[in-house]
């Protein structure tokens, strides 16, 4: 099954037929199926048909998201909004351990997230450039120890980095719409 919520990462970034926030949802749910396996299932291979048949979202400006999985609501629709889109979600890949071909020993081996940030980093190099994603957000909950890894982020993913900071569920403020939008303006800009 993990071969089948990596096609929706696929579809998200090479065909661009998923949303940042259904790759999002889809892999997030792949760490527990749900509660139920065989629903997922269902409900996943449907999901596939229907996605394979849409025609290709427009988005010049492709983001990664890195971080922890985002607790604020409509985020991914902003940035769509402003001709962006999330191709990666890193710790949502991650959760639905991204090796489908390797025992599920070595996958939790490979597993980067709850290790230190230089695996990371390694790994998102790696989807920045086979993505060819122009820039990241980077989401950290308000003290959370991640937030010390924003400065290595910076200065080694290799493309600028806004970094997000929340401490409950909210919408998209006034503040982070103004942050974003610049953010997508220039990298429009170098684009």
């Amino acid at each position: 099954m993990r071969a089948r919520a990596l096609e929706v990462d696929r579809l998200t970034w090479e065909e661009d037929r998923v949303t940042g926030a259904e790759n999002h949802l889809w892999l997030v749910s792949a760490s527990d199926f749900e509660g139920d396996p065989d629903a997922y299932a269902a409900r996943l291979d449907a999901f596939l048909d229907e996605a394979r048949t849409r025609p290709a979202l427009a988005g010049p400006v492709r983001l990664g998201y890195v971080g922890v999985p985002p607790i604020v609501e409509g985020l991914y629709g902003f940035l769509e909004s402003l001709g962006a889109r999330v191709v990666f979600n890193e710790t949502q890949r991650q959760f639905c351990l991204p090796y489908p071909d390797l025992p599920l020993d070595e996958a939790y081996r490979r597993y980067t997230y709850p290790y230190d940030v230089f695996g990371r980093v390694e790994d998102i190099r790696r989807e920045i450039a086979r993505r060819r994603i122009h820039g990241i957000v980077h989401y950290v909950q308000a003290f959370c120890f991640r937030q010390m890894e924003d400065m290595i982020l910076r200065k080694t993913v290799g493309v600028p980095v806004l970094t997000l900071e929340g401490d409950r569920p909210m919408a998209v403020d006034a503040r982070t719409r103004t942050r974003l939008e610049s953010f997508v303006e220039m990298l429009q800009g170098v684009g």
